[in-house]
């Protein structure tokens, strides 16, 4: 199951520099992506989502299963390039190696001892 978390505050276009109206991540593909009253105006569901915030700094209770819906419709009519792949810190890019080579340190299930291979 996918998981996006939406923060409604803060942020700048990465193309425009507009005010973004939310920002939603998608924690599984550790992606995440704006939306723009100006770039995004163009897209119907897009449109929707900026309309709603023009008058409102978060989601209504009431409104939380529209929204949902409104927030699904425009992450899937994206074009992938538009999601962009979040460039790792330091720290996050020497964990990705730091799990990758115990893995590869590890016997694998034959028994092998992998141990010493060029990393």
């Amino acid at each position: 199951m996918t998981s996006v978390q939406v923060s409604v505050a803060g942020g700048r276009c990465d193309l425009c520099g507009e005010r973004l109206c939310l920002t939603a991540r998608i924690t599984s593909a550790g992606r995440s992506v704006g939306l723009c009253p100006r770039c995004d105006s163009d897209n119907p569901h897009g449109a929707e989502l900026i309309a709603y915030f023009a008058t409102r700094s978060a989601v209504a209770p009431q409104d939380r299963a529209v929204i949902a819906d409104l927030l699904g419709r425009w992450l899937g009519s994206l074009d992938q390039s538009r999601v962009a792949a979040p460039t790792p810190s330091l720290a996050e890019a020497a964990e990705a190696w730091w799990s990758g080579y115990q893995r590869r340190s590890a016997p694998d299930e034959s028994g092998a001892d992998l141990r010493g291979q060029t990393v």
